[in-house]
């Protein structure tokens, strides 16, 4: 760690009288408004803008983790990140001139006057800068009301070449930038500010048994907010050790070994040497603490350690312990800024929920990661961030920039409220595709289900594991693929080969909201594609479904009519939003080879255009253009 002396640079001193008279204001409800990332792990250069309650979603290796480890350097709130080393600078092979840099600006001051904060803005101390909602920037000068005062703490970090090691640094920023490894002087945060932030972290790679032990930080604090240390309890205890009953070393089956270390060390040594002893602890107040281990039991057992209960049980215990931590600390008055990484972990879904909306109530900011549909779903659209990493460019774009407003058409409040869970998974995939109608999207899912259980694995398709797809409100493509857009990059669609789905497709290249526009053939809908996919063994398939449908159809022809139609007068036996023949018949697919291979052709082709690869099973239909028309080959 740099060690420079901490001084002033130019900033305006205010009179002692001035501390005294306004270090009994009341403190605001302070919260990170904003985290920047430079050459930190996977990511060039990236930006975060959080609200009072973030939930960051996104697929794997998109920088959530990256997110919370740079939030726990810059803030200094737990030991989550290992000691730095060149693979935490990006490209792994920092030059001399590489930095690492973190900013994170804090709001929440209660007042807008840097003079009412001495702790935060004077001499030795931060510069006051102003964050601008609208512009999602800082800026040196106020220019209006909705600008509100900021202050920014930034961890800055380089590799030595010589004696190969990170020097590090958390100073505050000065109104120029700069390069704190190339001053003879900078402004360090003190703690006493990083614990008045009062942010904690809780990441994936927690050891839940520790968490309830003098081990784990976050404990030490909950027992410092209550009543404090139990200073006498331990000393009467460690002195208990030092001493105790019946000591281990004159037990007959171990003092005679103990007794022979003795007698040599006497003779080697002469009878001023130390006698070896044997105690259960270290016999220092440390060692007790650290000696200490949670135990459970009801009352038909005897305690048992921690580590040897259900992570669930366990689990439950370290979070209301943290909610402890969160209510002790509000009532006091300060703030509680919770960055939590997936908390569905090892936790039922029924109480994945709870938790949060617990933590979210009693914290004045959360900041989360997960891969829970559940828990994303609980959020409002606009408080989840979609992260996406390019190259090194990270961003994370709210679901939603503003809350629906009254006149939303149906089609998108289904997508954000009624769906929400599935819109959630399938915004976490690297790409998300649109289909044309509700009965799409089950068909779609049913074929992937054909592709993955039916054969254990053994057809290659990456469908599943890249492409998101989205239960669309029927005929409602065009307004679903511009709201999506405009949250993730990789949006494509898929509409049918009739005259409307050839509309669809004008109508989205004119308004460029996706990436490229998948079409069945001329006068194919969905159900053709099913059509298409019994065909590869369509007497084996028709055989089981004439015996597991209600009534059988036939031959094929007769059941695309059924497919097509809804149960009505004129088609009594119309099967269109009939799910449980629709599974009737996705079961009968995976039970034969050739209709999973066929359906595997499908997904798989979608796969490749949505990701940007060669495939046989689509081509383009208007070479040149920015957004592609591509029509499935049967």
């Amino acid at each position: 760690m740099l060690r420079r002396p901490i001084v002033g640079l130019g900033r305006t001193v205010l009179p002692q009288s001035s501390h005294r008279k306004i270090y009994g204001r009341a403190r605001g409800i302070m919260r990170i408004a904003l985290l920047e990332i430079e050459n930190f792990r996977g990511i060039r250069s990236g930006k975060v803008v959080f609200g009072d309650h973030s939930v960051l979603i996104g697929p794997n290796n998109s920088g959530k983790t990256t997110v919370v480890e740079a939030l726990a350097l810059v803030l200094g709130r737990d030991r989550l990140v290992r000691s730095l080393t060149e693979h935490d600078f990006f490209g792994s092979d920092p030059a001399a001139n590489d930095r690492l840099k973190i900013v994170a600006t804090v709001i929440g001051f209660g007042t807008e006057d840097p003079a009412d904060h001495p702790d935060w803005f004077r001499d030795g101390r931060g510069v006051p800068f102003w964050f601008d909602p609208a512009t999602e920037g800082v800026v040196p000068e106020r220019a209006n009301d909705t600008q509100t005062l900021a202050c920014q703490i930034i961890f800055s970090a380089r590799f030595d070449r010589d004696s190969l090691e990170v020097e590090t640094a958390r100073h505050f920023a000065d109104a120029d930038d700069i390069d704190v490894f190339g001053e003879e002087s900078f402004v360090s945060v003190s703690p006493k500010l990083i614990r008045e932030l009062g942010l904690f972290i809780m990441p994936a790679s927690r050891t839940w048994d520790r968490m309830l032990s003098f081990s784990s930080e976050l404990f030490r604090r909950v027992v410092r907010s209550a009543d404090g240390m139990p200073s006498d309890t331990v000393l009467e205890e460690r002195d208990r050790l030092r001493d105790p009953e019946n000591k281990l070393d004159e037990d007959p089956r171990f003092k005679p070994i103990v007794d022979a270390v003795n007698d040599e060390m006497s003779r080697l040594m002469g009878d001023g040497v130390s006698a070896l002893r044997l105690r259960l602890t270290s016999t220092d107040s440390v060692g007790v603490l650290e000696a200490i281990a949670p135990h459970f039991s009801n009352a038909a057992q005897l305690p048992v350690p921690s580590k040897r209960q259900g992570n669930g049980l366990i689990s439950l215990q370290s979070l209301f312990l943290l909610l402890h931590f969160a209510q002790k600390r509000i009532e006091e008055g300060g703030s509680f800024m919770m960055a939590l990484e997936e908390p569905e972990l090892h936790l039922p879904p029924s109480v994945q929920r709870r938790i949060l909306a617990r933590l979210q109530a009693l914290s004045t900011q959360t900041i989360v990661t997960t891969h829970s549909p559940l828990i994303s779903a609980y959020c409002e659209p606009t408080s989840l961030l979609i992260v996406r990493n390019d190259a090194g460019s990270l961003n994370a774009k709210p679901l939603l920039r503003a809350p629906l407003a009254a006149d939303v058409s149906n089609g998108v409040r289904k997508l954000f409220q009624i769906n929400r869970i599935e819109t959630a998974a399938a915004m976490m995939s690297d790409r998300v595709l649109v289909p044309e109608g509700r009965f799409d999207f089950e068909w779609l899912d049913l074929l992937l289900r054909v592709v993955e259980l039916g054969d254990g694995g053994e057809i290659n398709c990456s469908f599943g594991s890249h492409v998101g797809v989205i239960p669309t409100h029927d005929s409602c493509v065009e307004v679903t693929c511009a709201s999506l857009s405009r949250g993730h990059p990789h949006v494509i669609a898929l509409v049918d080969g009739d005259p409307a789905g050839h509309d669809y497709s004008t109508a989205l290249v004119q308004a460029q909201t996706c990436g490229a526009i998948l079409r069945w053939p001329d006068g194919w809908t969905i159900e053709d594609a099913i059509a298409w996919t019994i065909q590869a063994d369509e007497g084996a398939v028709l055989a089981i479904l004439n015996t597991d449908l209600p009534t059988a159809p036939g031959d094929l022809a007769t059941l695309i009519i059924r497919l097509k139609a809804k149960r009505s007068g004129v088609e009594p036996n119309g099967l269109k939003d009939d799910r449980i023949a629709h599974e009737t018949i996705a079961n009968a697919l995976a039970r034969r080879t050739a209709c999973r291979n066929r359906a595997a052709q499908i997904l798989q082709g979608i796969a490749d255009v949505a990701c940007e690869k060669p495939t046989a099973r689509f081509v383009h239909q208007n070479q040149g253009q920015a957004v592609p028309i591509m029509v499935f080959v049967p």
